[in-house]
């Protein structure tokens, strides 16, 4: 056999591609930009502070590694402390927290004083049926006895009228009371749809409601009550102040040279 010729093989290294720190800044630029207008949810056990703190230090981890402590500019490092000292304090709400207490008991008032008046119309209009009730019976009474007593006065009987007394006057007398009960009807039936009236507008947030005023002036309590809960939610997220440290970094990190 011939010998065959050894072909020697050159083994070629890839080559690390050159790291481009411009886009290296430009994209922790980008994700510094959304993370400072990231909102959180209000509800507990959400997205918080604390997980928002721990991302951005990762993406400035991540960043600081790649581009070498060497590159990093004095201003970038006191940024960067100014950031986690600044979300390592407390939040204080206390005065805030006052208030939206104040504000809620106003509005529990409000609140109480509508019930109360919605309980009395209830219980008024109760009152004026069951005295509907009761003139309604006591009308069917008299116009029953009507045709009795004329029957004994026309009869003559000595002793229908030495025990039943004047057959006439307690003829006239029911006549007279049935008139009176008919007309206590008519005005009891008004004033019963005029406090059901009343009762359907109660809820309504209208110049015709009897508690208009009331209804107003919740309103406005609950007005402000919003404004402060949104109020302390970003004093709570550090809205603005997380805007202005990720906008700041952000700056900074683009003055750095590549």
């Amino acid at each position: 056999m011939k010998n065959q010729p050894f072909h020697q093989r050159k083994i070629r290294i890839p080559e690390t591609p050159k790291l481009d720190y411009d886009q290296l800044k430009g994209r922790t630029i980008i994700a510094l930009n959304r993370l400072g207008q990231q909102k959180f949810s209000a509800e507990p056990g959400g997205y918080s502070l604390e997980n928002w703190v721990r991302g951005v230090n990762i993406l400035l981890d991540e960043f600081e590694e790649k581009m070498g402590a060497g590159k990093l500019s004095p201003d970038y490092v006191e940024k960067r402390r100014e950031l986690n000292d600044l979300f390592s304090r407390p939040v204080s709400t206390s005065s805030i927290d006052r208030s939206i207490s104040d504000l809620k008991q106003s509005a529990a008032d409000v609140e109480g004083r509508i019930a109360e008046g919605r309980a009395r119309l209830v219980s008024r209009v109760a009152e004026l049926k069951t005295e509907q009730n009761s003139c309604s019976a006591e009308l069917v009474r008299e116009q029953e006895r009507i045709p009795s007593q004329a029957t004994d006065q026309s009869s003559g009987s000595f002793l229908k009228r030495l025990f039943n007394g004047n057959s006439k006057t307690s003829a006239k007398d029911s006549e007279t009371k049935v008139k009176e009960l008919e007309l206590r009807l008519d005005v009891l039936s008004n004033e019963i749809l005029g406090q059901q009236k009343l009762l359907k507008l109660v809820d309504r947030h209208s110049p015709e409601s009897p508690f208009a005023e009331e209804w107003k002036s919740l309103e406005s309590v609950q007005t402000r009550l919003e404004a402060l809960e949104g109020e302390r939610l970003e004093r709570v997220q550090l809205v603005k102040e997380r805007e202005e440290i990720t906008s700041s970094i952000a700056n900074t990190i683009s003055g750095i040279p590549s």
